[in-house]
Order: structure tokens, then C-alpha cells, then sequence
């Protein structure tokens, strides 16, 4: 039972990153600060899709599944 509240927890942590790197962009709109952490984020998220290497929270939460 761990181990699965575990995988939730890492799901959950995904999710949000995921959410952040496709809407953090209307975010920085309202609070221009928050750019100096959605740029770096967005190019990560640009580059996990572009480039094609895997997040490296897929293999944690597969693991823990």
C-alpha cells in the first residue's frame, strides 16, 4: 500500500509539471515574476517532447507501480 501512495504522489507531481509547462505561460501574464521559472521549465518540457528522452519521474512511477 506504500508503494502505491507513492506512485500517486509521483502521478500527482507529474501532472502538475505538465499542467505548469502547457498553462504557466497565461500564469506569467498575471505575475511577470513567475517567467524566471516557467521559461526553464518550458524549455524542458519542449525538449523532453522534441528531443525525445523520457521525464525522469515516468521510470520512478513505473517503478513504483
Amino acid at each position: 500500500m506504500p508503494w502505491r501512495l507513492a506512485a500517486d504522489v509521483v502521478l500527482v507531481v507529474h501532472l502538475a509539471f505538465v499542467v505548469f509547462v502547457v498553462g504557466g505561460g497565461f500564469l506569467t501574464w498575471r505575475w511577470h515574476r513567475l517567467a524566471f521559472v516557467q521559461l526553464p521549465v518550458a524549455l524542458y518540457g519542449a525538449a523532453i517532447e522534441l528531443i525525445g528522452f523520457r521525464c525522469p519521474l515516468t521510470p520512478v512511477e513505473k517503478t513504483l507501480r
